[in-house]
């Protein structure tokens, strides 16, 4: 637990707005935030079994390699993953898909974000865990994450091309299809749309499927559809919402857009289906809670910031607790260990 604080306070520290004790930037403000920035590829990269699915990756590669295995996977995931086959270096794998992820979100909030260090933070905070499981599809997040700049720049051939991109890393991406119409709709519009989904989802769509096919119907139950109970992460994505929702500007509507609909589909879909498709939208926030932050002092966008940390280090509290295991904890480091020893 003790590397996740060093981890959190030296971001802080690089990218923060302050230093401490001079209240003047300690660094040139741009150079702290690339320097965090390559500081998480490095954690990323060169971590050893952080994350629930480390170990499933490992298997592709080492100790032996066979195409087989990767056969259901996605093109772009077979080539980094061959590549690393061939040379049987687990690292080159876990290495490309630290740059691709983290390059990709960096240059995007670098660009975008009214405030870098709080959209690092807020990203770190609210994902960087989960990525670390999840490691294909944030690799997609992340090139949908960069195709904002299309968006913005109303591009939709080349934002096209991006989606492409990303689904030929997760085919789940193919969702952020629908991202360009969603940031320019009005929000009324998107509004209705999102509780015509719920609505649909929820009462119409389980009763006709019972009425038609009961089996199919217990489909949905065991799959999360009719599971509205909320955990607590969809209830911090749900506060975080209202609060954009209050406060937001009006040059953030389209961001205000996605996010609505990243926050219903956990409660549509259910926690898993609809939790990994909610984090191509969710991932927005780290450019929206920034807008809605302008208009505070920076005092209060400090003590903002606060219960963000406190989640950040609950989730890891959870996931020992809850499931007695050491997916994040004690965090270890790849050149420190033995593969051969370790993963027995």
């Amino acid at each position: 637990m003790q590397f996740y604080f060093f981890f959190l306070f030296f971001i802080i520290l690089l990218c923060g707005r302050y230093n401490i004790i001079q209240g003047h930037y300690f660094i040139p403000k741009q150079m702290g935030y690339k320097i965090s920035v390559l500081f998480i590829i490095f954690v990323t990269a060169f971590r050893f079994n952080i994350g629930y699915d480390w170990s499933s990756y490992l298997s592709y590669v080492y100790p032996t390699f066979n195409p087989l295995n990767i056969s259901r996977l996605e093109p772009l995931d077979k080539l980094i993953i061959g590549c690393a086959g061939y040379f049987n270096q687990p690292l080159i794998m876990f290495s490309v898909y630290a740059v691709i992820t983290y390059a990709n979100i960096g240059i995007l909030i670098n660009k975008y974000s009214v405030s870098k260090f709080e959209s690092l933070m807020i990203y770190l905070c609210l994902f960087y865990l989960t990525d670390l499981s999840t490691i294909r599809q944030a690799v997609a997040v992340s090139f949908v994450f960069y195709g904002f700049k299309y968006i913005e720049q109303r591009k939709i051939f080349k934002y096209f091309l991006i989606c492409i991109v990303s689904i030929l890393f997760h085919k789940s991406a193919a969702i952020a299809l629908l991202f360009y119409p969603l940031y320019y709709a009005k929000p009324m519009t998107t509004m209705l749309a999102v509780i015509g989904i719920y609505v649909g989802m929820k009462v119409v769509l389980p009763k006709i499927l019972g009425s038609i096919l009961p089996i199919f119907l217990m489909y949905l139950e065991k799959g999360g559809i009719k599971d509205s109970s909320g955990s607590f992460q969809r209830l911090v994505y749900l506060i975080l919402f209202l609060y954009a929702l209050v406060f937001h500007r009006k040059n953030s509507s389209g961001f205000v857009n996605i996010c609505a609909v990243g926050v219903i589909l956990p409660f549509v879909l259910g926690g898993h289906t609809g939790g990994r498709l909610a984090q191509y939208f969710l991932i927005y926030y780290c450019l929206l809670i920034p807008e809605c932050n302008k208009r505070f002092n920076i005092n209060y966008r400090i003590l903002f910031m606060i219960p963000f940390y406190a989640y950040f280090f609950m989730y890891l509290i959870v996931s020992v607790t809850a499931n007695h295991s050491n997916e994040y904890v004690p965090f270890r480091w790849y050149f420190f260990e033995d593969l051969n020893q370790n993963l027995m």
